[in-house]
Protein backbone atom coordinates (compact mmCIF):
# COMPACT_ATOMS: atom_id res chain seq x y z
CA UNK A 1 0.00 0.00 0.00
CA UNK A 2 0.95 3.65 -0.26
CA UNK A 3 3.02 5.38 2.39
CA UNK A 4 0.91 8.19 3.85
CA UNK A 5 4.01 10.10 4.90
CA UNK A 6 5.22 10.87 1.37
CA UNK A 7 5.32 14.45 0.25
CA UNK A 8 7.56 17.15 -0.99
CA UNK A 9 8.42 20.74 -0.40
CA UNK A 10 8.72 23.58 -2.89
CA UNK A 11 10.37 26.83 -1.98
CA UNK A 12 9.46 30.01 -3.79
CA UNK A 13 12.66 31.89 -2.99
CA UNK A 14 13.78 33.36 -6.28
CA UNK A 15 16.97 35.16 -7.15
CA UNK A 16 17.22 38.31 -9.23
CA UNK A 17 18.82 38.03 -12.66
CA UNK A 18 22.42 39.17 -12.61
CA UNK A 19 21.88 41.56 -15.51
CA UNK A 20 18.45 42.96 -14.75
CA UNK A 21 19.17 46.10 -16.77
CA UNK A 22 19.61 44.00 -19.89
CA UNK A 23 16.08 42.66 -19.80
CA UNK A 24 14.57 45.78 -18.18
CA UNK A 25 12.31 43.95 -15.77
CA UNK A 26 11.53 44.07 -12.08
CA UNK A 27 11.96 41.57 -9.28
CA UNK A 28 8.20 41.59 -8.77
CA UNK A 29 7.40 40.67 -12.39
CA UNK A 30 10.06 37.95 -12.49
CA UNK A 31 8.78 36.38 -9.29
CA UNK A 32 5.21 36.43 -10.56
CA UNK A 33 6.16 34.86 -13.89
CA UNK A 34 7.97 32.00 -12.18
CA UNK A 35 5.30 31.27 -9.59
CA UNK A 36 2.67 31.07 -12.33
CA UNK A 37 4.49 28.66 -14.64
CA UNK A 38 1.92 26.23 -15.97
CA UNK A 39 3.23 23.03 -17.60
CA UNK A 40 0.27 23.10 -19.99
CA UNK A 41 1.67 26.27 -21.54
CA UNK A 42 5.14 24.84 -22.13
CA UNK A 43 6.17 23.54 -25.56
CA UNK A 44 2.92 24.54 -27.24
CA UNK A 45 4.89 25.78 -30.24
CA UNK A 46 5.78 23.13 -32.84
CA UNK A 47 9.33 24.40 -33.36
CA UNK A 48 10.07 24.32 -29.61
CA UNK A 49 8.74 20.78 -29.28
CA UNK A 50 10.83 19.70 -32.26
CA UNK A 51 13.92 21.30 -30.71
CA UNK A 52 13.20 19.39 -27.51
CA UNK A 53 13.02 16.16 -29.53
CA UNK A 54 16.26 16.87 -31.38
CA UNK A 55 18.53 18.26 -28.68
CA UNK A 56 17.64 16.64 -25.35
CA UNK A 57 19.49 13.56 -24.08
CA UNK A 58 17.55 10.31 -23.65
CA UNK A 59 17.26 7.94 -20.72
CA UNK A 60 20.16 5.46 -20.78
CA UNK A 61 19.21 1.88 -21.63
CA UNK A 62 20.92 0.87 -18.37
CA UNK A 63 18.06 2.45 -16.44
CA UNK A 64 15.53 0.54 -18.54
CA UNK A 65 17.29 -2.73 -17.70
CA UNK A 66 17.49 -1.87 -13.99
CA UNK A 67 13.72 -1.32 -13.88
CA UNK A 68 13.16 -4.63 -15.67
CA UNK A 69 15.30 -6.40 -13.08
CA UNK A 70 13.30 -4.79 -10.27
CA UNK A 71 10.02 -5.84 -11.89
CA UNK A 72 11.27 -9.40 -12.32
CA UNK A 73 9.06 -10.21 -15.30
CA UNK A 74 8.41 -8.78 -18.74
CA UNK A 75 6.05 -5.79 -18.37
CA UNK A 76 2.66 -6.05 -19.97
CA UNK A 77 2.26 -2.26 -19.81
CA UNK A 78 4.93 0.42 -19.36
CA UNK A 79 3.72 3.97 -18.72
CA UNK A 80 6.05 6.92 -19.39
CA UNK A 81 4.57 10.05 -17.78
CA UNK A 82 5.65 13.52 -18.91
CA UNK A 83 6.99 11.85 -22.04
CA UNK A 84 7.41 15.02 -24.10
CA UNK A 85 8.17 14.15 -27.74
CA UNK A 86 9.04 10.57 -26.77
CA UNK A 87 12.83 10.89 -26.54
CA UNK A 88 13.07 8.43 -23.68
CA UNK A 89 9.85 6.55 -24.36
CA UNK A 90 11.40 5.02 -27.46
CA UNK A 91 14.12 3.49 -25.26
CA UNK A 92 11.49 1.13 -23.88
CA UNK A 93 10.63 -0.38 -27.27
CA UNK A 94 11.10 -4.14 -27.22
CA UNK A 95 11.10 -4.33 -23.43
CA UNK A 96 7.33 -4.37 -22.81
CA UNK A 97 4.26 -5.73 -24.57
CA UNK A 98 2.64 -2.28 -24.61
CA UNK A 99 4.08 1.18 -23.97
CA UNK A 100 2.09 4.37 -23.44
CA UNK A 101 3.64 7.83 -23.33
CA UNK A 102 1.55 10.49 -21.59
CA UNK A 103 2.08 14.25 -21.70
CA UNK A 104 -0.04 17.26 -20.83
CA UNK A 105 1.08 19.12 -23.98
CA UNK A 106 -0.90 18.42 -27.17
CA UNK A 107 2.02 19.66 -29.23
CA UNK A 108 4.55 17.36 -27.58
CA UNK A 109 2.23 14.39 -28.10
CA UNK A 110 1.72 15.35 -31.75
CA UNK A 111 5.49 15.50 -32.33
CA UNK A 112 5.92 12.12 -30.62
CA UNK A 113 3.23 10.52 -32.78
CA UNK A 114 4.77 11.96 -35.93
CA UNK A 115 8.35 10.92 -35.23
CA UNK A 116 7.99 7.54 -33.46
CA UNK A 117 5.74 4.78 -34.78
CA UNK A 118 5.59 1.23 -33.46
CA UNK A 119 2.65 -1.20 -33.02
CA UNK A 120 3.43 -1.55 -29.30
CA UNK A 121 3.64 2.20 -28.66
CA UNK A 122 0.99 4.90 -28.29
CA UNK A 123 1.02 8.50 -27.07
CA UNK A 124 -1.85 10.10 -25.17
CA UNK A 125 -2.52 13.57 -23.88
CA UNK A 126 -3.16 13.38 -20.16
CA UNK A 127 -2.35 14.72 -16.74
CA UNK A 128 -0.11 13.26 -14.05
CA UNK A 129 -3.03 13.85 -11.70
CA UNK A 130 -5.40 11.70 -13.79
CA UNK A 131 -3.48 9.03 -15.67
CA UNK A 132 -5.45 7.69 -18.67
CA UNK A 133 -5.17 3.99 -17.72
CA UNK A 134 -7.20 1.54 -15.64
CA UNK A 135 -6.66 0.57 -12.01
CA UNK A 136 -4.00 -2.07 -11.34
CA UNK A 137 -2.93 -2.24 -14.99
CA UNK A 138 0.67 -0.97 -15.16
CA UNK A 139 3.92 -2.86 -14.53
CA UNK A 140 6.41 0.02 -14.79
CA UNK A 141 5.99 3.80 -14.53
CA UNK A 142 8.78 6.18 -15.49
CA UNK A 143 9.12 9.95 -15.34
CA UNK A 144 12.17 11.39 -17.10
CA UNK A 145 13.21 14.96 -16.32
CA UNK A 146 9.64 16.04 -15.59
CA UNK A 147 8.50 15.21 -12.05
CA UNK A 148 9.59 18.63 -10.75
CA UNK A 149 6.63 20.07 -12.70
CA UNK A 150 4.13 17.68 -11.10
CA UNK A 151 1.79 17.94 -8.15
CA UNK A 152 3.82 15.10 -6.64
CA UNK A 153 1.39 13.93 -3.90
CA UNK A 154 -1.46 13.81 -6.46
CA UNK A 155 0.78 11.96 -8.91
CA UNK A 156 1.77 9.35 -6.33
CA UNK A 157 -1.90 8.72 -5.54
CA UNK A 158 -2.41 7.98 -9.23
CA UNK A 159 0.69 5.77 -9.23
CA UNK A 160 -0.79 3.73 -6.42
CA UNK A 161 -4.11 3.45 -8.27
CA UNK A 162 -2.70 2.17 -11.58
CA UNK A 163 0.41 0.24 -10.54
CA UNK A 164 0.16 -3.52 -10.10
CA UNK A 165 1.48 -5.14 -6.90
CA UNK A 166 5.18 -5.70 -7.54
CA UNK A 167 5.14 -2.89 -10.09
CA UNK A 168 7.98 -0.39 -10.24
CA UNK A 169 8.15 3.41 -10.39
CA UNK A 170 11.34 5.17 -11.52
CA UNK A 171 12.09 8.90 -11.45
CA UNK A 172 14.97 9.93 -13.71
CA UNK A 173 16.83 13.23 -13.99
CA UNK A 174 20.05 14.51 -15.53
CA UNK A 175 20.88 17.53 -13.36
CA UNK A 176 23.63 20.09 -13.84
CA UNK A 177 25.37 19.08 -17.06
CA UNK A 178 29.04 19.96 -17.37
CA UNK A 179 31.18 20.55 -20.41
CA UNK A 180 33.96 18.24 -19.37
CA UNK A 181 36.37 19.60 -21.99
CA UNK A 182 36.01 23.27 -21.00
CA UNK A 183 35.75 24.84 -17.54
CA UNK A 184 34.90 28.21 -19.11
CA UNK A 185 31.92 26.82 -20.99
CA UNK A 186 30.81 24.94 -17.88
CA UNK A 187 30.86 28.27 -16.03
CA UNK A 188 28.81 29.81 -18.83
CA UNK A 189 26.26 26.98 -18.66
CA UNK A 190 26.02 27.36 -14.87
CA UNK A 191 25.51 31.09 -15.31
CA UNK A 192 22.55 30.50 -17.63
CA UNK A 193 21.10 27.87 -15.28
CA UNK A 194 21.62 29.59 -11.95
CA UNK A 195 21.51 33.27 -12.78
CA UNK A 196 20.37 34.53 -16.17
CA UNK A 197 17.48 32.08 -16.75
CA UNK A 198 16.86 31.02 -13.15
CA UNK A 199 13.83 33.30 -12.64
CA UNK A 200 12.12 31.52 -15.53
CA UNK A 201 12.40 27.96 -14.22
CA UNK A 202 10.15 26.64 -11.42
CA UNK A 203 11.83 26.92 -8.03
CA UNK A 204 11.09 23.22 -7.44
CA UNK A 205 13.46 22.34 -10.29
CA UNK A 206 16.43 23.66 -8.33
CA UNK A 207 15.38 22.13 -5.04
CA UNK A 208 15.01 18.66 -6.54
CA UNK A 209 18.01 18.90 -8.88
CA UNK A 210 20.38 19.83 -6.07
CA UNK A 211 19.61 16.47 -4.49
CA UNK A 212 19.11 14.51 -7.73
CA UNK A 213 15.55 13.68 -6.57
CA UNK A 214 16.83 12.26 -3.26
CA UNK A 215 14.56 14.77 -1.47
CA UNK A 216 11.40 13.30 -3.03
CA UNK A 217 9.85 10.82 -0.61
CA UNK A 218 8.76 7.89 -2.76
CA UNK A 219 5.44 6.20 -1.90
CA UNK A 220 7.07 2.77 -1.46
CA UNK A 221 10.38 1.42 -0.15
CA UNK A 222 13.17 3.19 -2.00
CA UNK A 223 15.80 1.15 -3.79
CA UNK A 224 19.38 2.18 -4.43
CA UNK A 225 19.96 5.32 -6.48
CA UNK A 226 21.36 4.41 -9.90
CA UNK A 227 23.69 6.80 -11.72
CA UNK A 228 24.75 6.37 -15.36
CA UNK A 229 27.34 8.83 -16.76
CA UNK A 230 26.63 10.15 -20.24
CA UNK A 231 29.03 11.96 -22.57
CA UNK A 232 27.86 13.58 -25.78
CA UNK A 233 29.78 15.51 -28.47
CA UNK A 234 28.97 19.20 -28.44
CA UNK A 235 29.66 22.08 -30.81
CA UNK A 236 29.00 25.69 -29.86
CA UNK A 237 25.92 25.81 -32.09
CA UNK A 238 24.54 22.61 -30.56
CA UNK A 239 25.09 24.12 -27.09
CA UNK A 240 22.75 26.95 -28.10
CA UNK A 241 20.33 24.40 -29.54
CA UNK A 242 20.31 22.60 -26.18
CA UNK A 243 19.60 25.88 -24.35
CA UNK A 244 16.70 26.55 -26.74
CA UNK A 245 15.05 23.30 -25.59
CA UNK A 246 14.92 24.41 -21.93
CA UNK A 247 11.56 25.42 -20.49
CA UNK A 248 13.29 28.34 -18.74
CA UNK A 249 14.46 29.62 -22.11
CA UNK A 250 10.93 29.38 -23.46
CA UNK A 251 9.54 31.25 -20.44
CA UNK A 252 12.27 33.89 -20.83
CA UNK A 253 11.30 34.43 -24.48
CA UNK A 254 7.59 34.53 -23.68
CA UNK A 255 8.10 36.96 -20.80
CA UNK A 256 10.13 39.38 -22.95
CA UNK A 257 8.14 38.77 -26.17
CA UNK A 258 11.18 37.48 -28.04
CA UNK A 259 11.35 34.94 -30.83
CA UNK A 260 13.75 32.00 -30.58
CA UNK A 261 16.52 33.74 -32.49
CA UNK A 262 16.32 36.85 -30.31
CA UNK A 263 16.34 34.75 -27.16
CA UNK A 264 19.36 32.78 -28.34
CA UNK A 265 21.16 36.01 -29.20
CA UNK A 266 20.70 37.18 -25.61
CA UNK A 267 21.92 33.83 -24.23
CA UNK A 268 24.89 33.79 -26.57
CA UNK A 269 25.87 37.22 -25.31
CA UNK A 270 25.82 35.86 -21.76
CA UNK A 271 27.89 32.80 -22.73
CA UNK A 272 30.50 34.90 -24.52
CA UNK A 273 31.35 36.67 -21.27
CA UNK A 274 32.95 33.41 -20.09
CA UNK A 275 34.62 32.17 -23.28
CA UNK A 276 38.32 31.59 -23.79
CA UNK A 277 40.14 31.55 -27.11
CA UNK A 278 39.10 28.59 -29.22
CA UNK A 279 36.01 27.66 -27.16
CA UNK A 280 33.58 28.42 -30.01
CA UNK A 281 35.56 26.56 -32.66
CA UNK A 282 36.53 23.43 -30.73
CA UNK A 283 34.36 20.32 -30.47
CA UNK A 284 33.43 19.89 -26.81
CA UNK A 285 32.16 17.05 -24.60
CA UNK A 286 28.90 17.47 -22.69
CA UNK A 287 28.66 15.32 -19.57
CA UNK A 288 25.61 14.26 -17.57
CA UNK A 289 25.11 12.05 -14.55
CA UNK A 290 21.75 10.53 -15.37
CA UNK A 291 20.28 9.60 -11.98
CA UNK A 292 17.32 7.35 -11.17
CA UNK A 293 15.49 6.75 -7.89
CA UNK A 294 13.06 3.84 -7.87
CA UNK A 295 10.62 1.91 -5.68
CA UNK A 296 8.52 -1.27 -5.85
CA UNK A 297 4.85 -1.41 -4.84
CA UNK A 298 4.47 -4.12 -2.23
Amino acid sequence: GINAEYGYYITNNLSVMSRAALVNTTVRSMTTSTKNINPKTLFVDDSLSERYARFRPVMPIEHVKTLLELRGTRPGLWLDVGCGPGNSTKQMLGYADKIIGVDVSETQVAVARKTIQDPSLSFLQGSCEKLPVEDNSVDVITVVQAVHYFDIPAFFKEVDRVLLPGGVVGLICYPDPTITSSTSLTSALNHLNYSFLKPFFPASRYEHFKRAYADIALPYTRHNTHVVPLELPLSFSSLLDLVSSWSGFQNYCNHHKLNIEQGLEACEGEIERFLKDGDKEKEQILGYKCTMVSAIKE
